[in-house]
């Protein structure tokens, strides 16, 4: 599965002019806003296509403003922008990556449909996708009337750039097949069917409980995911407790 990047990492920076708003309250005002962080990208090797902020950032510790930042028709994120300190007419603030709900949609199902030939896929996402190391938003990926729960996580965040990648999955009808498989090595025949709750996403610790027939037999089961590699989910599994 490939990478989606997104840019503006985190910073801290100190707005050096400030307007008030009809509170008179000390503000960042959106065109310079905007101007810082269209430096901060350019420094960084990356030319928006256009920056938007709506409203000002208002000086007050914990208010965040969101701002679009487009740099190409397939691009465009939202860094989420906080402050964290005002002194007088100073206000410092930091800039996290982000992706809305809308972007984070478009973002996936590029990825889902970049990984190689067949129907474009529809994506429905909880909510955006802050950037973050190790954050997370789960996503329902709908490709030829067949839907699957993906999880967006965020893998990286370097200087000005984040990206996120969906975690590996066996989808329950490959996770059925490969317990089978799997039994039929270990007891020398293949059982008739199994039936698992879920299919089983590549994170270490991850499980997902499964019903095995075999003639007039039925025994329960507990997949727990040991390692992931690239694609690649080993598990191990055992009676359920």
């Amino acid at each position: 599965m490939g990478r989606a990047p997104a840019a503006v990492g985190a910073l801290t920076l100190l707005a050096a002019c400030t307007v008030p708003t009809p509170e008179g309250i000390p503000a960042v005002a959106p065109d310079d806003l905007e101007q810082d962080i269209t430096a901060r990208l350019v420094e960084a090797g990356q030319q928006p296509e256009s920056v938007t902020c709506k409203d000002p950032l208002a000086g007050q510790v914990g208010q965040v403003a969101r701002c679009e930042v487009v740099l190409s028709a397939t691009n465009s994120f939202e860094p989420m922008i906080t402050v964290t300190a005002v002194d007088g007419a100073l206000i410092d603030y930091e800039m996290v990556p982000a992706l809305s709900r809308e972007q984070l949609q478009r973002a996936v199902a590029r990825l889902v449909d970049g990984a190689g030939p067949g129907p474009t896929s529809t994506v429905a996402c909880g909510s955006g996708l802050i950037g973050v190391l190790g954050a997370t938003t789960a996503c329902d990926v709908t490709t030829a009337g067949v839907t699957l729960r993906r999880t967006a996580e965020v893998d990286g965040v370097d200087g000005l750039m984040m990206s996120f990648d969906l975690l590996p999955l066996l989808t329950e009808a490959e996770v059925e097949g490969s317990l089978l498989d799997e039994l039929a090595t270990r007891l020398g025949s293949r059982p008739e069917s199994a039936d698992c709750a879920t299919g089983l996403e590549g994170r270490p610790g991850n499980t997902v409980d499964c019903v095995v027939v075999s003639g007039p037999d039925t025994a329960e089961f507990t997949l727990t995911v040991t390692t992931v590699d690239g694609e690649q989910i080993d598990y191990t599994y055992g009676p359920k407790q």
